[in-house]
């Protein structure tokens, strides 16, 4: 049994799967919670997900929990367009971001239609991924020469436990090899988990490309359970079809977007894209009005395009397409390669647009819905998040917890450290001589490094633990105080760190342990403002559901479990 608490935290995580640019397959209503419908293929995705995603029980409770969840999800989202989010400036900000991204889907789906086919041999080889365990270790690189590199070293007889320690700041990953553990579904980026799949035991990949760079994979053992019959595989088809749908669409986006980067060729300017680089980590100065303007008129990036008006954007153009990016994606940009990586993908998210108004798919039918979907899902993000800020945690249950886990809440042992964060291993070397001479780091800190605030700063990072440190922490903390520890490269720059006073390991004072407590007992204080919202929006808003219409459901459902 789920907890309606705990439904409505993770309804996110599948709620308006619909918002595809598939054509939905149903359109008989389930339910009805104010102005808004439920329909058939909703409570499908839903039930999909919770059962081959979450890995609920599957049955008819099942499916009236999930019937439960999407009434409650719908009650947040009646609540706030009753209360006029749909006129503010946020709202509108993310339908114009939402719209954007359904065209994308549309083309997408459109150009790579043959693609996104899912065949009956798909389904069994995910079926059978669904089913294997893997343990596996890996390399981590940036960019692709690097993990070629890293690849060839491993072939000539290094170790990834050597290796290991050069590639990964986490230290976890550093000391044991890049050693992953188990893992099983869904629980890596889903190109590494193909490849995992395939290769040979023992052998080690080519450069993997994921959602965060590429991986050089071995896998040390795999497992898959070896009773799976046809009927196992008929119990659970429908979940395993909408999840391959869905990965062939992530999987054909992310090709897509690489091909058409590839297609525009972005030229940068590089002394200005090295000045914007400059003033997003805080090592240039500010501009005062009329050069600001002017800095703005720079041309930073040529492309070829023949669905864009332009062929070039300035500064101004990137910050103003930035500013319609979410913050977790602004918030990926902290150095040059990341900035690059933004700028690009902000082309490619104009170049797809722009193709997909010159087919006409801004005017296809489908362009609505999935909007409204995406739009429903929005709102109820963001009814969520009202809510955890609403009420806050009592401080008597926060002390309660301090009090009742103090070994939690202990401040592990630190040092006082000061960094200085340059681009290649020369610079770094240049800066360790001239330390070595005399000169100040809290001077050099300001003038080179990259890290984000080390201009105001002059580098210094306060205390830090062995975790921050990563795989520089063994170094750090067995080195005198006063004692510039590097080059060490930390995800393809150089870091010179000073080593500070020691501060050892002591119980953290309530102010310091509360926010650890506050995230601790965040989610459960959230289930029950979630639960006690629902209870009072019953009151506030009318709801309908039709039982009858789940009929073709529950006989699917009780089919598949017989």
């Amino acid at each position: 049994m789920l907890p309606l608490g705990a439904l409505l935290l993770g309804l996110g995580l599948w709620a308006g799967c619909a918002a595809d640019a598939e054509t939905r397959v149903g359109e008989t209503v389930v339910a009805r919670v104010g102005e808004g419908v439920i329909t058939l293929d909703d409570v499908a995705e839903a039930y999909a997900e919770v059962v081959v995603r979450a890995g609920a029980p599957g049955g008819a409770g099942a499916l009236n929990e999930v019937v439960e969840g999407l009434v409650s999800r719908q009650l947040l989202i009646e609540e706030a367009r009753a209360d006029g989010i749909e006129q503010t400036a946020e709202y509108r900000a993310a339908r114009d971001l939402a719209e954007t991204k359904a065209l994308v889907d549309l083309y997408t789906a459109t150009t790579l239609g043959d693609e996104l086919a899912v065949t009956d041999a798909d389904l069994r080889e995910t079926f059978v991924q669904m089913n294997t365990t893997y343990n596996a270790r890996h390399l981590y690189a940036r960019d692709h020469a690097t993990a070629e590199t890293l690849r060839a070293r491993l072939l000539a007889g290094e170790t990834f436990e050597a290796l290991a320690r050069e590639t990964f700041a986490d230290s976890a990953l550093a000391a044991s090899g890049g050693h992953l553990g188990a893992f099983g579904h869904d629980e890596m980026d889903p190109s590494f988990e193909a490849v995992a799949f395939r290769l040979p035991i023992g052998e080690v990949s080519e450069p993997v490309r994921t959602a965060t760079g590429y991986s050089v994979i071995r896998v040390d053992a795999r497992t898959t359970n070896p009773l799976l019959t046809e009927d196992a595989f008929a119990t659970k088809i429908d979940q395993v079809r909408r999840y391959v749908r869905k990965r062939k669409r992530n999987d054909a986006r992310f090709r897509l977007s690489r091909t058409v980067r590839d297609d525009l060729a972005p030229r940068f300017d590089e002394a200005a894209f090295d000045r914007l680089v400059a003033f997003a980590t805080g090592v240039a100065p500010g501009l005062d009005a009329e050069a600001l303007a002017q800095w703005r008129r720079t041309p930073l990036v040529r492309f070829d395009s023949d669905a864009l008006a332009a062929d070039a954007w300035t500064v101004a153009d990137v910050e103003d397409r930035a500013a319609t990016m979410t913050e977790r994606q602004r918030a990926a940009v902290q150095d040059g390669a990341s900035l690059r990586a933004f700028i690009e993908g902000l082309l490619v998210r104009e170049e797809l647009t722009a193709r997909a108004r010159g087919a006409g798919l801004d005017r296809d039918p489908r362009l609505a819905r999935i909007v409204s979907d995406q739009m429903a899902e929005w709102t109820f993000e963001v009814a969520k998040r009202r809510l955890r800020l609403a009420d806050d945690i009592p401080a008597d249950s926060l002390r309660a917890t301090i009090a009742a886990h103090p070994d939690l809440y202990r401040m592990p042992e630190r040092v006082r450290a000061r960094e200085i964060l340059v681009r290649t291993r020369a610079d770094a070397d240049g800066l360790l001589a001239r330390l070595r001479a005399g000169e100040s780091f809290d001077a050099l800190a300001r003038a080179h490094s990259l890290r984000l605030g080390a201009a105001t700063a002059g580098g210094d990072l306060g205390p830090v633990t062995r975790a921050q440190l990563g795989r520089m922490a063994e170094a750090v903390f067995a080195a005198a105080p006063g004692t510039v520890v590097g080059p060490t490269e930390v995800e393809g720059r150089y870091a010179l760190i000073e080593r500070g006073e020691t501060l050892p390991s002591r119980p953290m004072t309530v102010a310091e342990a509360e926010p650890f407590a506050r995230e601790a007992l965040d989610v459960p204080f959230a289930q029950r403002r979630l639960v006690a919202a629902v209870a009072r929006l019953r009151e506030r808003f009318s709801i309908r559901v039709d039982r009858d219409a789940l009929a073709p459901l529950l006989d699917a459902v009780s089919a598949a479990r017989s």
